[in-house]
Protein backbone atom coordinates (compact mmCIF):
# COMPACT_ATOMS: atom_id res chain seq x y z
CA UNK A 1 0.00 0.00 0.00
CA UNK A 2 0.92 3.56 -0.86
CA UNK A 3 0.27 6.77 1.27
CA UNK A 4 -2.92 6.26 2.68
CA UNK A 5 -3.51 2.42 1.92
CA UNK A 6 -3.96 3.44 -1.98
CA UNK A 7 -2.79 0.05 -4.01
CA UNK A 8 1.02 0.75 -5.83
CA UNK A 9 1.37 -0.80 -9.05
CA UNK A 10 4.81 -2.43 -9.66
CA UNK A 11 5.50 0.75 -12.31
CA UNK A 12 5.37 2.79 -8.57
CA UNK A 13 7.82 0.71 -7.08
CA UNK A 14 10.10 0.83 -9.70
CA UNK A 15 9.93 4.04 -10.73
CA UNK A 16 9.66 5.99 -7.72
CA UNK A 17 9.59 3.65 -4.38
CA UNK A 18 12.93 2.16 -5.56
CA UNK A 19 14.78 5.75 -6.95
CA UNK A 20 13.53 7.70 -4.00
CA UNK A 21 15.02 5.42 -1.73
CA UNK A 22 18.49 5.15 -3.63
CA UNK A 23 18.28 9.25 -3.46
CA UNK A 24 17.50 9.72 0.26
CA UNK A 25 20.22 6.54 1.07
CA UNK A 26 23.63 8.50 -0.98
CA UNK A 27 21.93 11.72 0.72
CA UNK A 28 21.77 10.38 4.16
CA UNK A 29 25.36 8.71 4.22
CA UNK A 30 26.83 11.76 2.73
CA UNK A 31 25.98 13.44 5.13
CA UNK A 32 26.86 11.08 8.00
CA UNK A 33 30.17 10.76 6.54
CA UNK A 34 30.27 15.02 6.80
CA UNK A 35 29.41 14.94 10.28
CA UNK A 36 31.99 11.95 11.00
CA UNK A 37 34.86 13.81 9.35
CA UNK A 38 33.55 17.13 10.83
CA UNK A 39 33.10 16.06 14.48
CA UNK A 40 35.37 16.62 17.16
CA UNK A 41 33.73 14.63 20.14
CA UNK A 42 34.77 11.04 20.27
CA UNK A 43 31.12 10.49 21.34
CA UNK A 44 29.93 12.38 18.71
CA UNK A 45 31.86 10.25 15.62
CA UNK A 46 30.95 7.07 17.61
CA UNK A 47 27.00 8.00 17.36
CA UNK A 48 27.08 9.00 13.47
CA UNK A 49 29.06 5.63 13.17
CA UNK A 50 26.73 3.54 14.78
CA UNK A 51 23.54 6.02 12.67
CA UNK A 52 25.56 4.71 9.80
CA UNK A 53 26.21 1.11 10.40
CA UNK A 54 22.02 1.06 11.81
CA UNK A 55 20.88 2.69 9.00
CA UNK A 56 22.47 0.69 6.52
CA UNK A 57 21.24 -2.73 7.62
CA UNK A 58 17.74 -0.79 7.54
CA UNK A 59 18.27 -0.22 3.66
CA UNK A 60 19.59 -3.57 3.47
CA UNK A 61 16.42 -5.12 5.28
CA UNK A 62 14.51 -3.06 2.85
CA UNK A 63 16.16 -4.24 -0.25
CA UNK A 64 16.25 -8.09 0.70
CA UNK A 65 12.49 -7.52 0.77
CA UNK A 66 12.02 -5.52 -1.97
CA UNK A 67 13.65 -7.93 -4.22
CA UNK A 68 11.66 -10.65 -3.17
CA UNK A 69 8.69 -9.09 -4.17
CA UNK A 70 10.26 -8.69 -7.45
CA UNK A 71 11.26 -11.71 -8.09
CA UNK A 72 7.31 -12.82 -7.16
CA UNK A 73 6.52 -10.71 -10.15
CA UNK A 74 9.38 -11.21 -11.98
CA UNK A 75 7.12 -11.60 -15.40
CA UNK A 76 5.47 -8.72 -15.19
CA UNK A 77 8.51 -6.48 -14.26
CA UNK A 78 9.97 -7.30 -17.51
CA UNK A 79 7.23 -5.67 -19.27
CA UNK A 80 6.83 -2.57 -17.62
CA UNK A 81 11.15 -2.89 -18.45
CA UNK A 82 10.38 -3.28 -21.76
CA UNK A 83 7.35 -0.73 -21.74
CA UNK A 84 9.78 2.01 -20.57
CA UNK A 85 7.10 3.02 -17.49
CA UNK A 86 4.33 3.25 -19.97
CA UNK A 87 2.61 0.47 -19.13
CA UNK A 88 1.66 0.52 -14.69
CA UNK A 89 2.02 -3.19 -14.65
CA UNK A 90 0.15 -5.08 -11.71
CA UNK A 91 -1.26 -3.65 -8.41
CA UNK A 92 1.00 -5.17 -5.84
CA UNK A 93 -0.21 -7.56 -3.47
CA UNK A 94 3.05 -7.94 -0.84
CA UNK A 95 3.06 -10.13 1.82
CA UNK A 96 3.92 -8.57 5.66
CA UNK A 97 7.43 -7.77 5.41
CA UNK A 98 7.54 -6.79 1.53
CA UNK A 99 4.73 -4.33 3.01
CA UNK A 100 6.98 -3.28 5.74
CA UNK A 101 9.90 -2.82 3.16
CA UNK A 102 7.82 -1.05 0.72
CA UNK A 103 6.25 1.44 3.91
CA UNK A 104 9.98 1.94 5.30
CA UNK A 105 11.81 3.02 2.05
CA UNK A 106 8.60 5.57 1.92
CA UNK A 107 8.86 6.50 5.41
CA UNK A 108 12.93 7.42 4.68
CA UNK A 109 12.17 9.28 1.73
CA UNK A 110 9.73 11.66 3.57
CA UNK A 111 12.13 11.62 6.35
CA UNK A 112 14.99 12.86 4.25
CA UNK A 113 13.00 15.11 2.33
CA UNK A 114 12.06 16.97 6.09
CA UNK A 115 15.38 17.19 6.81
CA UNK A 116 16.16 18.53 3.19
CA UNK A 117 13.57 21.52 4.44
CA UNK A 118 14.64 22.10 7.70
CA UNK A 119 11.81 20.27 9.52
CA UNK A 120 13.81 17.22 10.91
CA UNK A 121 17.21 17.68 12.99
CA UNK A 122 18.46 14.12 11.80
CA UNK A 123 19.10 12.87 8.41
CA UNK A 124 18.21 9.17 9.62
CA UNK A 125 14.56 8.48 10.93
CA UNK A 126 14.16 6.16 13.51
CA UNK A 127 13.05 2.38 13.39
CA UNK A 128 10.04 1.80 15.38
CA UNK A 129 9.81 -1.98 15.25
CA UNK A 130 12.13 -4.40 15.21
CA UNK A 131 13.70 -5.44 11.72
CA UNK A 132 12.54 -8.66 10.16
CA UNK A 133 14.93 -9.95 7.71
CA UNK A 134 13.50 -12.82 5.48
CA UNK A 135 15.06 -16.15 6.51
Amino acid sequence: MHRHGTPITLNDLIYSIIPNLNSAEKLVFATLESLIETASNPLDILKRTDQRQAFGLEVHRIRINLEHLLDRYRTELEAVLRSEGEYAGPVLYPDPQEADAIRSAVDIYVHVCAFQRGERPSPVPRRESTPRIRP
